[in-house]
């Protein structure tokens, strides 16, 4: 499950060393949440609105207005990408939906995204 108690529990760095390249794709990142996260989970810059696992939008939105880097979030997404929510319930996050770049990707486009206010008019797909 992603939120700020796993923002807070891990501070502002992840332990695992998943931390960004810089290299992301964020529009693939995009493309790939909407296609393998949004069914779960709710986030209004990709139209997504599932309700299994969190609201990327609510669950950052305090860690985002105390002035949480996305670097933070980043790392966080893709930790939790990595490694699965198993003891979710009713559905377990199952570990390494996504690898490798396409991770990088995801992790990115979320930590860039999760609780920015949308522009006026803006379209979300």
């Amino acid at each position: 499950m992603l939120g700020a108690a796993g923002l807070t529990a891990s501070g502002c760095g992840v332990q695992s060393g998943v931390a960004g390249s810089g290299q992301a794709d964020l529009a693939n990142g995009k493309k790939l949440f909407i296609t393998t996260c949004g069914g779960c989970h709710t986030l209004a810059d990709a139209g997504t609105k599932g309700t299994i696992g969190p609201n990327l939008d609510e669950a950052y939105m305090e860690p985002r207005a105390e002035g949480f880097e996305d670097s933070s979030f980043e790392a966080l997404v893709r930790e939790q990408i990595m490694l699965g929510f198993p003891y979710a319930h009713p559905t377990p996050m199952p570990p390494n939906l996504l690898k490798g770049q396409d991770a990088q990707d995801v992790a990115a486009y979320v930590a860039s995204v999760a609780a920015v206010p949308l522009p006026p008019g803006a379209s979300t797909q």
